[in-house]
């Protein structure tokens, strides 16, 4: 098992990064690389924000978990990023909810959230069968469209950490002196 923690210098570049740069960074590994969709998304990410990834942990989320159709790989990916860093770096592993108490969401639950949102609003679901209905799988055009979806995929994601990352710098009402 990798024990390497994120770099904690993510944080910093993460404002940086362009939207343009992780898309077409997960376009060309999943394209010309050999990679799924899943593991295009953490290597890009790996390479823009100098995190390092374990793809065994992915390894099977390609076409919708295991070729299953189900739960998109991209998003899959992009989930398993939010948790390695916000996680580690803000202590996440505190608050559990999934199920076990429905108003104590971690700050992985809520990122993954977001991302979710961003993604359902762009196409409608999640679920690989339904997005590549008009397709025929595993054809160029299948591949095509899920780089395409891959890229999208990953502008989302680097939104929700930018968005995060900016969140955690603002002032909360205790950090702001009050006046006299």
């Amino acid at each position: 098992m990798n024990e390497t923690l994120p770099n904690p210098r993510w944080q910093e570049r993460v404002a940086s990064v362009a939207p343009e740069t992780v898309e077409s960074k997960a376009e060309e590994f999943f394209a010309k690389g050999g990679f799924h969709c899943a593991e295009s998304m953490l290597l890009a990410f790996s390479e823009a924000l100098g995190v390092p990834v374990d793809l065994r942990y992915v390894r099977g989320f390609g076409g919708g978990l295991g070729q299953s159709r189900c739960l998109c790989g991209a998003v899959n990916g992009a989930s398993v990023f939010l948790g390695l860093v916000l996680a580690e770096e803000r202590g996440g592993h505190q608050a559990r909810g999934g199920g076990r108490d429905a108003g104590n969401h971690s700050e992985v639950d809520r990122a993954i959230q977001k991302l979710e949102a961003l993604f359902k609003e762009r196409y409608r679901a999640n679920c690989c069968r339904w997005l590549t209905r008009k397709i025929e799988w595993g054809t160029p055009s299948h591949l095509e469209h899920c780089v395409s979806l891959t890229g999208e995929t990953a502008k989302m994601l680097l939104q929700v950490l930018q968005e995060e990352m900016k969140a955690d710098r603002a002032p909360t009402a205790q950090s702001v002196p009050q006046g006299p």
